[in-house]
C-alpha cells in the first residue's frame, strides 16, 4: 500500500507559519506517520497537483495500491486528481458547512465529501455530523492524531507530582513573562494605555455607524437588525473584497501586474520581554496551557482573569501560557493590559513564547499537575491529549472532540452552553453553526477544585492521573489508529 500524504504548511514552511491558518494540520501528519509506515510505504508530496497523479501512475503501473491523504479542510482539498483523495479535517463546530458562496461549489463540504468518497476525522462528533448530511453508509472513520506512545518513557519516569517540587526548563530564546519577577511592574502597560483599552474594550461593535443612531424603541425592529448586520459586514469583511476586486480588475483591464501588498512595519518587542538568563523555575500548584493566542475560540481572557481570581492570595498557584505563534506581540500586549486591569493578585502567572527543545518539553509536562483549556470548541485539541496521555489531570470543557475523551474521570470539568457562530471560512459570516461559550464561574469553581484535589486528595489525583493515561490508550494510541484506518481501508475497496 502506498501512501501520499500532504498538508498546506510543511517542515520548510512551519517555522514561518507557526500560529497561522490551519497550521496545525502539518502537526497531525507527523503524528500519523509512524501508523502509515506501519501499513505501507509513505510519501509526502508539497505539490499535489503536480505530483499526486504521477505517483499514482508509478504505483499502479508497479501493481500497488495507492491513496492520497490530504491533511487539509474539505475546502481547501484538491479535487480532480485521478488518485483517490481523503480529506483528514478536524472540525469543531455542530454543523459541517452545507453552503457555498460566490459559485465557489468546494465551499459546500457536500460537494466535496461526495467527490472523495471517503474521509478521516477526529472527533465522534464530525463523524456523526457527516453521516448526518452524506448518509449513514458514508465511509468515514474518527481517528484522532496518534500521539499516546511518544511519550512511553515519559510516563516511565513521572511518579505522582509534588507540590513542592522544583522544576527547571532551559528556554533558548523566546519572550518570557513572569509576574512573580522583580521587574514585572516594568513590563505592565501605563494608566493612559489601560484606560485607552478599557474605553476601547466598552466601545459597542460597530458604534458610530448609521445604524447606531436610530431612537431608541426602532432598535430592536427586523429592519434595524438587517441594516446593522449589513453594514457590520461591509465594514468587517465586505470593504476588503470590494476593494480586492477593484484592484484584481484594474490591473487585469490595464495588462499590469497586481503590486504586492504591503506590510505594516511593527515596533520591535520590548527589551524587557526577553529572559536575561534562559531558564525558568516553576514549583508549587502548575496549572499549564498550550495555544495559539491570535486563535479567539481558545479563550484565553477567561483562563487567565478566572486564574487570577480563583487564587488571587495564593502565591504557590501558577498558570503557565505557552503560546504557540511566530508573532503574538499584539496578544502579549493584551494580556498585560488584562493583568494591569485585574485586582492585585498573589498568583504566578508566566507567559511564554518560544521553543522548547524535546526535553525541555517533556519538563514543561513533568512540572505540569493540570493542564488547561477554556476554548469555544476543539477539532481534537493535540496539547490536551498529549498531557492527559502523560497522566496530567484537565481543568476542560467537555464539549466538540473533548466529549470522546474528558470527563470528571480524568479532571474537573468546565460548563458552558451554545452560542450562535458562523462557520470560520464564511466571508459572509452568517450565523449557521454553534460553539460553545464557557462558563465563567465553573471555570473559577474548576481552578478551586483542582487545587485542593492536589493539597488535599493526593489518592484521588493519582486515581485522575491512572485514569488519564489509560482513556488516551484506548483514543490516542498508535495501535488504535492502525485498527481505525485498516476497517476504513478494507470497506468497499475503493482505494484499490
Amino acid at each position: 500500500m502506498k501512501f501520499l500524504v500532504y498538508s498546506e504548511v510543511n517542515a520548510d514552511t512551519i517555522s514561518a507559519n507557526l500560529g497561522q491558518s490551519e497550521y496545525s494540520y502539518y502537526f497531525v501528519l507527523k503524528e500519523f506517520l509512524p501508523v502509515l509506515r506501519q501499513l505501507g510505504d509513505v510519501q509526502v508530496v508539497k505539490d499535489p497537483l503536480r505530483e499526486v497523479d504521477a505517483l499514482y501512475a508509478k504505483a499502479r503501473k508497479l501493481g500497488e495500491k495507492c491513496v492520497f491523504l490530504s491533511f487539509t479542510p474539505p475546502h481547501k482539498t484538491p479535487l480532480g486528481l485521478r488518485c483517490p483523495t481523503w480529506p483528514v479535517l478536524a472540525w469543531e463546530f455542530d454543523s459541517i458547512p452545507t453552503e457555498h458562496w460566490f459559485g465557489e461549489r468546494h465551499q459546500d463540504w457536500r460537494h466535496v465529501l461526495a467527490h472523495c468518497g471517503h474521509a478521516i476525522t477526529h472527533s465522534g462528533m464530525t463523524l456523526d455530523l457527516i453521516r448526518r448530511e452524506m448518509g449513514a453508509g458514508y465511509p468515514v472513520a474518527s481517528i484522532p492524531a496518534p500521539v499516546w506512545d511518544k511519550y512511553a518513557a515519559l510516563r516511565e519516569r513521572l511518579a505522582m507530582p509534588l507540590a513542592q517540587k522544583v522544576t527547571e526548563l532551559h528556554l533558548g530564546s523566546g519572550v518570557l513573562i513572569d509576574s512573580h519577577s522583580v521587574d514585572f511592574a516594568k513590563q505592565l502597560p501605563d494608566r493612559e494605555t489601560v484606560i485607552a483599552a478599557v474605553a476601547a474594550a466598552r466601545q459597542p461593535r460597530g458604534g458610530g455607524s448609521p445604524a447606531a443612531a436610530l431612537p431608541r424603541e426602532r432598535q430592536q425592529s427586523l429592519l434595524r437588525i438587517t441594516y446593522r448586520y449589513a453594514v457590520e459586514w461591509y465594514r468587517l469583511v465586505g470593504r476588503e473584497l470590494f476593494a480586492d476586486w477593484r484592484l484584481h480588475a484594474q490591473h487585469k483591464l490595464l495588462g499590469h501586474p497586481l503590486p504586492p501588498k504591503v506590510q505594516p512595519i511593527k515596533p520591535p518587542m520590548p527589551e524587557s520581554w526577553f529572559p536575561k538568563t534562559p531558564r525558568l523555575e516553576l514549583s508549587g500548584v502548575v496549572f499549564t496551557s498550550l495555544f495559539n493566542p491570535s486563535d479567539g475560540r481558545k479563550n484565553w481572557v477567561d483562563m487567565l482573569t478566572a486564574f487570577c481570581t480563583a487564587f488571587h492570595d495564593c502565591p504557590d498557584a501558577t498558570l503557565v501560557f505557552k503560546l504557540g505563534n511566530s508573532d503574538c506581540q499584539p496578544e502579549i500586549n493584551d494580556m498585560l493590559v488584562c493583568m494591569a486591569r485585574l485586582p492585585r493578585f498573589a498568583c504566578r502567572v508566566v507567559v511564554f513564547n518560544g521553543f522548547l527543545e524535546g526535553e525541555d518539553f517533556e519538563k514543561l509536562i513533568e512540572a505540569t499537575h493540570f493542564v488547561v483549556n477554556a476554548s469555544y470548541g476543539e477539532g481534537q485539541c493535540l496539547p490536551l491529549m498529549e498531557f492527559l496521555s502523560c497522566g496530567r489531570p484537565a481543568v476542560a470543557p467537555c464539549n466538540s472532540a473533548m466529549l470522546d475523551y474528558m470527563d470528571t474521570e480524568v479532571g474537573f470539568v468546565v460548563n458552558g452552553w451554545q452560542e450562535a457562530r458562523a462557520w470560520p471560512q464564511d466571508p459572509r459570516a452568517a450565523f449557521r453553526t454553534c460553539q460553545q461559550q464557557i462558563n465563567w464561574e465553573s471555570l473559577v469553581q474548576a481552578y478551586n477544585d483542582a487545587y485542593r484535589c492536589i493539597r488535599d486528595e493526593p489518592a484521588r489525583y493519582a486515581e485522575m492521573s491512572r485514569n488519564a493515561v489509560k482513556r488516551m490508550r484506548g483514543h490516542c494510541s498508535r495501535a488504535a489508529a492502525e485498527v481505525m484506518l485498516k476497517e476504513l481501508m478494507s470497506g468497499d475497496g475503493k482505494p484499490c
